[in-house]
């Protein structure tokens, strides 16, 4: 908590709440920031460091009571949101309701969205 406060007054960033179903409330809570902040690299090195894959922690992983494709949508975190949706099952996609969520947005008009919408017509 206290890193996280020192973090905040030196970066003008936004306050990201993570859930997890299961595990850790701190590795969701990293997940949500790499999301937030569009860094791939090291969503991917710390899943390969907790040896976990994209699809087993994605639909336990909340933020801000947003699924990570929505988070990713909403933040415009394309690259990391690319990643996501192309790593994901197209069960746990539909299941999380993820296309419905953006197209009723109006944001599959971007690289998330054409992904998602290849996954879910193929």
């Amino acid at each position: 908590m206290l890193l996280l406060a020192a973090i905040g007054t030196l970066l003008p960033i936004t306050p990201v709440s993570a859930q997890a179903l299961s595990g850790t409330d701190e590795l969701a809570l990293v997940f949500c920031t790499y999301v937030r902040d569009n860094d791939s690299n090291r969503l991917r090195s710390k899943l390969r460091a907790e040896r976990l894959r994209m699809r087993d922690i994605y639909s336990s992983v909340r933020c801000n009571d947003s699924s990570l494709i929505q988070f990713a949508l909403r933040h415009k975190s394309y690259d990391i949101g690319r990643y996501i949706a192309s790593s994901v099952e197209p069960e746990d996609i539909q299941a999380s309701g993820d296309y419905e969520w953006a197209r009723q947005h109006q944001l599959l008009d971007n690289p998330i969205g054409q992904v998602l919408r290849a996954r879910l017509t193929q």
